[in-house]
């Protein structure tokens, strides 16, 4: 029976489906649409694809762009190549989401005007300009140097875009003398009345420690002019020799900064001088040690400000896939002046069939998790142990006991694979762990530290089994000082997890 709110909801459909067809005459755009649909069924069909962190219809994905919420929806856009599981070609994906778990995948948003001398449309931002329309910048890649331009949206579900006919709205000539080089990845912020921009790049000094961040100020109310106020932050250290995808933006009475230096990312909590265009760091850490990179930012009605993050997954050839987004990520800045990151409760409605273990102290032989075979699961659990214990869990297990990954708690640092991060030392330890096919998650006590990396398992390996070990001691070492740490687990939940919806209903 059609119900009145059906009739709405397929009107709204058919008008933006009219309005997509539009769109589609260009034959570039066509031309991307077709490729991405293609792949669909070949991506569909791997067993070991993601089921609840975000992924495009098909093919490859890296960094987040243009992180928005507007009008009850989270809006990501994203680095998407429509041709390949590869990087290139990079055209701007689109997806909206009620509840940052399941998505709508909407068609592709913004794609290089070869006419117009466009090659490739790299990362940007996105804010509500004064007259409540979204606006997003991007780096256009294409012509002698970089240029930044703007999109603006000719619907209010945000699915079709147009370029600002006065295009390029900031250029290299802005910094007068200044070279600035790789310059890109704009980011977008609004402070006491005003609209902020930062860029990141290097100051082409040809050596290292040359990586900065440029700040400018909007000179009009609609975004296409733009004035830069100088370099807002500078790192010492000789190894960033250039800053990626740079944000800039307010938590918990504190200024935070995040960049992407072609390693880890980092973030610096601090102050930050508008008038002198200088950021000061007050505590500096590592966002995530693991295969995670290119960070945006977005705020929901909530209040919460949100952490995207681009989750690698070294995919191999022929599966019609690579890459995800990694769960997104509520921060705060926590009593100690660092950064905490928390999944959104949100998640918590994919849980299913959860178990409680009891709690035991654990001796030297890995305890199998009984009944427990999943390759999406959560795991939360909390330990007691001294300074010298050596413990944690085994990942995507095999019959054989071999793990695809291992998780290990030594003397204050969390190991995961080569990865390895400081959590500090404590008596007891809190762990939360996401597993989903190919990616994996793990956070440390509420969020203190935060890991995301690729699996390569079997589809049959999924055992999950808690151990520790006796410490290791030095050959000078006498027997009798020598003592096994005591490893005490605490408690332990598991959850399966039942996958997102990921729906193609709007994306044509």
């Amino acid at each position: 029976m059609m119900t009145r709110r059906r009739l709405l909801q397929a009107v709204t459909t058919t008008a933006a489906m009219s309005s997509i067809r539009g769109a589609e005459s260009d034959p570039t755009l066509v031309k991307a649409m077709k490729a991405l649909r293609s792949a669909i069924p070949v991506a569909a069909s791997d067993s070991e694809r993601p089921v609840f962190h975000f992924h495009p219809p098909a093919n490859w994905n890296n960094d987040p762009n243009g992180t928005l919420f507007y009008k009850g929806w989270n809006h990501l856009f994203y680095q998407l190549n429509p041709f390949g599981t590869s990087i290139g070609n990079q055209h701007w994906g689109h997806a909206r989401s009620k509840d940052l778990v399941n998505w709508e995948h909407l068609p592709i948003a913004i794609w290089p005007s070869s006419d117009r001398g466009e090659r490739a449309i790299f990362s940007g931002g996105a804010i509500i300009a004064n007259d409540g329309r979204p606006r997003v910048i991007y780096t256009s890649i294409g012509h002698p140097q970089p240029e930044q331009w703007m999109a603006l949206p000719e619907d209010e579900d945000l699915i079709t875009w147009t370029k600002f006919g006065g295009n390029p709205v900031l250029t290299t000539a802005a910094h007068g003398s200044l070279k600035v080089n790789q310059w890109r990845d704009p980011f977008l912020f609004r402070e006491a009345g005003q609209v902020y921009m930062v860029c990141g790049g290097n100051a082409n000094t040809g050596r290292g420690g040359a990586g900065q961040v440029q700040l400018y100020r909007a000179a009009n109310d609609d975004l296409s002019e733009w004035r830069h106020l100088g370099c807002v932050f500078q790192p010492l250290e000789r190894e960033t020799f250039n800053i990626e995808c740079p944000n800039l933006f307010q938590l918990d009475g504190k200024w935070v900064l995040i960049i992407s230096p072609h390693r880890p990312c980092e973030y610096f909590v601090g102050s930050l001088d508008l008038a002198k265009a200088r950021f000061t760091p007050e505590t500096h850490g590592i966002l995530d040690a693991g295969d995670a990179y290119a960070s945006n930012i977005s705020h929901d009605e909530q209040s919460r400000t949100i952490l995207w993050l681009w989750g690698r997954t070294n995919t191999p050839p022929g599966r019609g896939w690579n890459g995800v987004m990694v769960l997104p990520r509520i921060l705060s800045v926590g009593p100690d002046g660092f950064l905490r990151q928390q999944v959104p409760v949100e998640f918590e409605s994919l849980r299913r069939n959860g178990r409680t273990f009891p709690p035991r102290p654990l001796g030297n032989e890995p305890m199998v998790l009984e009944g427990v075979r999943g390759d999406a699961i959560e795991l939360q659990a909390e330990f007691t142990a001294d300074d010298s214990s050596t413990f944690g869990f085994e990942v995507r297990r095999s019959a054989a006991g071999k793990a695809a990954a291992i998780v290990t708690f030594q003397r204050g640092m969390l190991s995961v694979g080569n990865v390895r991060t400081y959590v500090g030392n404590s008596d007891r330890v809190k762990v939360r762990l996401f597993v989903d096919k190919r990616c994996f998650e793990v956070y440390v006590n509420d969020g203190a530290v935060a890991l995301y990396t690729a699996l390569d398992a079997a589809p049959e390996d999924r055992g999950i089994a808690v151990f520790a070990r006796e410490p290791q001691f030095s050959l000078q070492q006498s027997t009798e000082n020598r003592r096994v740490g005591n490893v005490k687990l605490e408690s332990l939940q598991i959850w399966e997890m039942e996958p997102a919806t990921f729906s193609l209903d709007h994306f044509l």
